[in-house]
């Protein structure tokens, strides 16, 4: 520990004295002179560069005569130090003291250091020094201001901006100019004097166009940190700006005229004069004339031009403006009167509603478009005017996306600072509603507006009748709640409810949407319904989807609204419970898609398994309240059932489909100790006889994930080797067709059998990607350094087993638990589960290797019905299974045929090729050139008995037929190139089809 700096002087001195007076007595202890200094360390802290600081040392005499303070200096001769003895008497008499000035005058920053040394006569303590320490700091220089802008100035052209510099400080200042653009920069003063302030002119002349930034740095010392005064300017070729440019002309016939304008901005800092207007030909006059106006920063002149169209004139020329700034320039814009400039399109031009009850709401759409060719046009909102109150419109859209309105209120709606609209194919969709409040015919004009320059607004004029109706008499289900049950974390389920009209009076029905989302966990798949009139037992049904990303107890509301004065809202409570369960349901839904009335549905089915490592026992699976009673199982469960880790059984449901519509219920799973049941919703819709209707949505292109399941039978060696061998090229043509690639192996083997196969799991990989250990990476992206590798080492299974279960380790591998986490519960191994290969987004392909038949147990339908719903509803297009099998009575292999992995590559629309072939780069490639580019062929569910009837919508809208063919070797509507859906897209097609063999 430091002691106190007088305390330590005070401390030598008395120990000397007394060390002496031990051996000399008290006659000579009373003739020493003792000296010390009060202090060995002076810190003077933070000082700025340039200012004075001042701190004293005092020598002390702590003996009993006197002695004379002789010097005190600095011996390291630091400048940024003055050391100085203090005036008075030199003889310093016993208990007194002598002071001695020490300045901090700091030169530079940082830290700055300084020994002094202080001398007398006296015996003891003669001679001593003290440590002197301070921190130079940045001066505080005063600029005033601390920002100049020049704002916009024509190139060549100059403007000066003064500044006040002050120095609080003796030191001298040095201005620089420092930054991005210095050049264009200058100041008239370089040094500030001390202790002065002073203006200093900057100028900015830029050589260059564009904007420019630099910095006027002031200093007080070299490698002082500078103040600085930011400095900015833009520089533009004239000082006009036009609008519009070029300047627009209708296209006209020969000897015709037409006008037009543009408005010139003077966007300089300077007022500007016009001298005179200038055209390239006298086809094109100046009508207005402003020469000798002044226009000031900012101010803007509007220019009138005619046209007179020749037959061998141009229909192209310039508009010179010449002015005087700083001296004669000139700005120029093009003249264009070949036409196509952005023009206001809208159609149609009238909306009639037809007649409504009162409180009913129905809906329109406008399409608002560009019918010009150069340039987008602004959409910038509407207006509205007559009977404006019953009628409304929502937020424009374009495609999926919504633009909310910047500002106003119906009937003025603002789109600020506006929506472009490109020429060609490009528009917004806007929807009108017609909502009445009382009786009688209303008529209202609504103005589209925008930037069009010579037609700014389109009117569409809206017409609807509205008549009086009997209250609603309706029934919705399901009641009394639409029950999710449990639908684990994570996942998302989807029911309906069924609106119905069993009145003699119709029913107005509107705004349909959820009005309590629960925290965002409810929603409407297909968004809010505007609503429409059900007539006497008419009915209509929609989704309602549950999605929670955590546990917990959720519960929200459906609204809409009915006529009935006297109870117009209607609710209906939502509710849903999201735990982890043991029990996985594989498919997660059972959706029957549409379905004809006149044709047998054939039943659907879900694997029903255990996920977790202890025995599940299922107390029961029933059905609960839906929209109707038209699914049933097959096999209703008469007695609980156990299952092992692992293990489990098949649920079948079957169909009515004897009544028209959508039809949503729910099928809950139950085990003793989960309180609310696992859901698996069943889905389906009936349609009229003899038309079937085929629903997808288009995924995204450019992504494959591809699972190889290669058998592990002891015969298997040269397939595996052949395989092998094609990887390399595969994995080019799919770098060449930029498609992004990631790849799992698993075997074909579902129980252990011998530790011949490697992996960690003895060839029982039961649906885990190989190798199960983690020796090797088990996902590969095609992308990897490594990849063909990595890829080619994993297809090396092994050969060790003698049962091939192809389908249902494919099934196994791309279901739950494994598909979802990263360690199986079930098994001993670590991090064996297949969590990170399966991307949502993606395509799936099931590449199968094998020299036999598949031998799973459960019917090839059972696997292409999980294929075909494993990417979700509309999507069974993007799921297929390819097989290198047995397909040639010639082919010498372990098994003679291969009719299930056949039926379920034929079923999800991939193929087989032989695995007696030479050369398996065929069957790769096709399943490379499927994903390189959005999708354009989509297997049909039925065989078409004809073309007369079948149409093809997307997006809801009719598809030409020249925009598509029907390809009947694939059963499959393929659009040709240009009219290829875009991601996202709904694709519908309905045709008149033979029923299908349930």
């Amino acid at each position: 520990m430091r002691m106190g700096l007088t305390g330590r002087g005070l401390t030598l001195a008395l120990l000397v004295t007394i060390g002496t007076a031990c051996h000399e007595g008290k006659e000579t202890r009373a003739v020493q002179a003792t000296a010390v200094v009060d202090t060995d360390l002076l810190d003077f802290g933070d000082v700025p560069v340039g200012e004075w600081r001042e701190r004293e040392v005092r020598i002390r005499n702590v003996g009993y005569v006197p002695f004379s303070a002789l010097d005190a200096l600095g011996l390291a001769n630091n400048p940024s130090y003055e050391v100085e003895l203090g005036e008075g008497a030199e003889r310093v008499l016993p208990g007194e003291s002598h002071v001695v000035h020490v300045r901090f005058h700091p030169l530079t920053e940082g830290l700055a250091t300084e020994t002094v040394h202080v001398k007398t006569d006296a015996n003891q303590g003669a001679e001593a020094q003290v440590q002197v320490m301070g921190m130079g700091t940045p001066t505080p220089i005063g600029v005033e201001p601390p920002f100049l802008d020049y704002e916009t100035l024509e190139v060549d052209s100059e403007r000066t901006l003064e500044v006040t510099v002050t120095n609080p400080v003796d030191l001298p200042l040095t201005l620089t100019v420092a930054g991005t653009h210095p050049d264009p920069f200058s100041a008239d003063t370089i040094t500030i004097p001390p202790l002065s302030s002073r203006k200093v002119s900057t100028k900015y002349l830029p050589r260059a166009l564009g904007n420019m930034g630099a910095r006027l740095e002031i200093l007080s010392c070299e490698g002082c940190t500078p103040s600085t005064v930011e400095l900015k300017g833009n520089s533009v070729a004239s000082a006009f700006v036009f609008d519009p440019a070029p300047v627009p002309f209708d296209l006209i016939p020969v000897h015709e005229r037409t006008q037009s304008y543009t408005r010139a901005r003077n966007v300089t800092w300077r007022p500007v004069t016009i001298e005179r207007l200038v055209t390239s030909d006298h086809a094109f006059v100046p009508i207005s004339r402003p020469e000798g106006s002044s226009v000031g920063p900012g101010e803007v002149v509007e220019m009138q031009m005619e046209f007179a169209a020749r037959y061998s004139g141009p229909n192209v020329g310039d508009l010179t403006v010449h002015y005087t700034s700083d001296k004669a320039r000139n700005s120029q814009v093009i003249l264009d009167a070949r036409g196509g400039r952005p023009t206001l399109a809208v159609t149609p031009v009238s909306l009639d509603f037809g007649e409504v009850p009162v409180g009913g709401k129905v809906e329109r759409v406008i399409r608002i478009s560009n019918a010009g060719t150069n340039g987008p046009l602004q959409f910038v909102g509407v207006a509205a005017g007559g009977d404006s109150p019953q009628f409304s419109v929502d937020v424009p859209t374009r495609g999926t996306e919504s633009y909310p309105w910047s500002g106003g209120v119906w009937p003025v709606l603002e789109a600020t600072p506006g929506l472009p609209i490109a020429p060609g194919t490009d528009a917004l969709e806007l929807k009108v509603y017609f909502e009445p409040t009382a009786v009688g015919t209303w008529t209202a004009a609504l103005r589209v507006r925008s930037d069009d320059l010579f037609n700014p607004e389109r009117e569409i004029i809206l017409t609807g009748r509205s008549r009086a109706t009997a209250p609603c008499v309706y029934e919705l289900t399901p009641q009394p709640v639409m029950d999710f049950g449990n639908v684990t974390p994570g996942r998302g389920a989807v029911l309906g409810f069924h609106f119905r009209n069993p009145g003699r009076a119709e029913c107005a029905v509107k705004n349909i949407h959820i009005s309590n989302n629960g925290g965002g966990v409810f929603f409407m798949p297909g968004g809010r319904l505007t609503g429409g009139v059900v007539p006497y037992d008419a009915g209509f049904s929609a989704m309602v989807a549950f999605r929670p990303q955590a546990e917990g107890d959720f519960t929200g509301e459906l609204q809409l609204t009915v006529s009935n004065p006297a109870a117009p809202m209607v609710r209906l409570p939502l509710k849903g419970v999201s735990r982890q369960s043991c029990l996985v349901a594989t498919p997660s839904f059972v959706d029957f898609g549409p379905i004809r009335y006149d044709c047998a549905a054939a039943p659907r089915k879900t694997y029903v398994a255990n996920r977790c490592s202890s025995p599940v026992t299922v107390t029961g699976a029933d059905i609960g309240n839906g929209t109707s009673n038209q699914f049933s199982l097959v096999m209703p469960m008469t007695a609980p059932v156990t299952l092992a880790p692992g293990a489990g059984f098949e649920l079948e449901v079957g169909y009515a489909r004897n009544v028209h519509g959508q039809h949503f219920s729910p099928l809950y799973l139950r085990t003793p100790n989960e309180p609310s049941p696992l859901l698996v919703p069943l889905l389906a819709e009936t349609n009229h006889e003899g038309i079937q209707v085929d629903r997808y949505t288009q995924g995204t292109d450019s992504q494959l994930d591809v699972l190889f399941v290669v058998s592990n039978t002891t015969t298997m060696q040269q397939y595996q080797d052949r395989l092998k061998e094609a990887i390399p090229q595969w994995l080019q043509a799919a770098q060449t067709n930029g498609v992004d690639v990631r790849v799992g192996v698993t075997s074909t083997g579902l129980v252990a059998r011998g530790p011949q196969c490697g992996g960690g799991a003895n060839g029982g990989e039961a649906g885990r990607l190989f190798p199960v250990d983690g020796s090797r990476p088990r996902v590969v992206s095609g992308s990897s350094a490594t990849a063909v590798a990595d890829i080619q080492a994993n297809l090396s299974v092994g050969m060790c087993h003698n049962l091939v279960q192809g389908l249902e380790t494919m099934r196994q591998a791309l279901s739950a638990p494994l598909s979802e986490q990263m360690d199986d519960p079930r098994t001993p191994q670590a991090n064996d589960g297949n969590s990170g290969f399966v991307r949502a987004a993606a395509r799936m392909a099931v590449v199968v290797l094998a020299d036999e038949d598949d031998n799973s147990g459960f019917g090839p339908e059972s696997y292409i019905q999980f294929l075909q719903t494993l990417k979700g509803t509309g999507m069974s297009h993007r799921s297929q299974l390819y097989g290198l099998v047995p397909t040639d009575p010639g082919c010498a292999t372990a098994g003679s045929g291969s009719a299930r992995f056949t039926a379920v590559a034929r079923g999800t629309g991939g193929q087989v090729a032989n695995v007696c072939g030479q050369n398996y780069g065929g069957l790769l490639e096709q399943v490379i050139q499927r994903a390189g580019e959005p999708q354009a062929d989509f297997p049909l569910t039925a065989a078409p008995t004809g073309l007369g009837e079948m149409g093809v919508r997307v997006q809801g809208q009719p598809v030409p037929a020249t925009q598509w063919v029907y390809d009947a070797e694939q059963n499959a509507i393929v659009f040709q190139p240009g009219a290829i859906p875009l991601a996202g897209q709904s694709v519908e097609v309905r045709y008149r089809s033979v029923c299908a063999v349930p």
